[in-house]
Parts: C-alpha cells; structure tokens; sequence
C-alpha cells in the first residue's frame, strides 16, 4: 500500500474502517459544506489542515473561528473535529511496527500535539519493558495488529474511553507511507 497525501491517508482511513474523528475534504469555495459538517459535528474545537501539502497551513479553531479561516486556503483542505473534543487523552503520537521493530515517538503531556509529541522516542523491538510501561501502550498495539497497521506509519492518539467514529480507545490520524 502506498499513500502519497493526506487525502490518500483519508481514504484509506476509511477504506479500512478504522477509527478516526469525523473529517471532510472541500474546496475554499465550499463555506456550506464547513457550515452543514459543523452542525452535523457540534465540536468545541475543529482542526483546518492542507490536504495537498505535507506539513501545510493547520489551525486549531472554535466554530466561531472556522469561516474566517477558510479565507486562508486556495486549495483544498479538511476540516475536521479536534481529538480535544473528546477531553483528556493517554499518548499522543506515531508508531511504525515492521516485524518485532517498534519506532514511536509519542507524548503523554496533555498539551501535546504530533508536531510536538516527541518526548518517548523509542527504536526498539516488542521485547522492550520500557513500551509496555508507557500508559495506553497496550490499547495502541493491539488496535494496531488488529487492524494490521505493519509497515505503515500511523499517527495515532489513546485515550482511556471510547471515543470517534467507531468508539474506541485508539483514534487514526493519518497514515503515512511515502510523504
């Protein structure tokens, strides 16, 4: 599988139904979709991201916030509700699980985000009692073998309730394979 954008990452996500928070892509000139997502999706937060760019414009933005911002982008973007919504999680961060090697570089500081998550920073393999010492550790790897998420790079947060589109402890962020 090869996933060269967000948007890819997107589709995938729900190709493999996996649990995600609700996410749309549209157009700048698409003010009512925003409009009919947010209503569908009561949030207290909504996260903006460049579908086309890695590392491209986001922003953190209440209801309120959200129609100014979309000023900001000329090509399209997803909207989505904020994993903040959902209240306080358990880690934060990415994981690449190839055979018994684990790379995570996760966060269990509540102000975290995946650009910021970045104080576990693990090349390791399944054999290492520093993973299954670090809190939701077991949720994340299980949900990953379970959905079979080897070889793939998953953002990914923990919480200790259920949460998402599926209402489960692991929500998918973003799958990344060649961006």
């Amino acid at each position: 599988m090869k996933i060269l954008s967000k948007t890819d990452s997107l589709n995938q996500i729900k190709k493999m139904g996996l649990n995600s928070v609700p996410e749309i892509v549209v157009n700048p000139s698409d003010s009512d979709k925003v409009v009919s997502f947010m209503v569908k999706y009561p949030a207290s937060e909504y996260v903006l991201r460049d579908v086309e760019n890695p590392l491209g414009q986001f922003y953190y933005a209440t209801k309120d916030e959200v129609l100014d911002l979309i000023k900001n982008y000329t090509t399209p973007f997803s909207i989505a509700v904020s994993f903040s919504s959902y209240g306080d999680f358990v880690l934060i961060g990415d994981i690449f699980v190839s055979g018994d090697r684990v790379e995570l570089t996760a966060s269990t500081n509540k102000n975290a985000n995946h650009r910021s998550a970045d104080d576990i920073s693990l090349y390791t393999n399944m054999y290492d009692d520093q993973l299954w010492e670090i809190p939701g550790f077991n949720d994340l790897i299980k949900y990953v073998a379970d959905k079979n998420l080897l070889d793939i790079i998953v953002e990914f947060v923990v919480f200790d309730h259920k949460v998402g589109t599926k209402k489960e402890k692991v929500l998918i962020t973003e799958l990344r394979t060649e961006y």
